[in-house]
């Protein structure tokens, strides 16, 4: 009986998994994201560059919808993540930031949501094209971002920027 119930446990702890890691591609982020008509403004999230994916292949992905894919080499990926939960996925945008971006190193890092020190910034979205980082707002635990919840179940709230990921624009479904 012992053998069984551990047999379901794992069970259920893999299809758990499998539910909130999603099935999320560069290309179909992208694409939702050049594809937006309407929703537009500023998001707050745990950011990161992508080593998933290059300025290149994301470009590549969107048939170079964005304007600045046409100078693809001065710009990083940067993965923005807003909120994770069960149904979603994780919730935010790629954007992209200039390769002189002032502090670009505080975003190459191995942190996962929910780490105490990691970076969180100020993204904006615009309607047909991919997300810009606007400034990196909270690092090193300041308190004025953090996230709420387990690394992957919950979101960003910043308080100090009257930001939180339950009531306010958090981007598009990776997945």
């Amino acid at each position: 009986m012992n053998k069984k119930m551990n047999v379901l446990k794992i069970g259920l702890a893999l299809a758990a998994a499998m539910v909130v890691t999603g099935c999320a591609s560069v290309g179909s982020v992208a694409n939702k994201m050049v594809n937006n008509t309407e929703k537009s403004g500023y998001i707050y999230g745990f950011a990161g560059v992508g080593t998933d994916a290059t300025v290149q292949e994301v470009c590549n992905a969107i048939n170079n919808k964005d304007y600045r894919c046409a100078n693809a080499d001065n710009y990083l990926a940067v993965a923005v993540i807003s909120k994770f939960g069960f149904a979603d996925g994780a919730v935010g945008i790629n954007a992209l930031v200039k390769k002189d971006f002032q502090n670009i190193a505080v975003l190459k890092h191995h942190y996962v949501t929910g780490s105490k020190d990691a970076p969180y910034v100020k993204a904006k979205v615009v309607p047909g094209q991919l997300g810009e980082i606007v400034e990196i707002v909270s690092t090193d635990g300041d308190g004025k971002c953090y996230w709420s919840g387990m690394p992957r179940i919950g979101g960003v709230v910043c308080p100090a920027y009257n930001y939180d990921y339950r009531k306010d624009f958090t981007g598009v479904v990776y997945r």
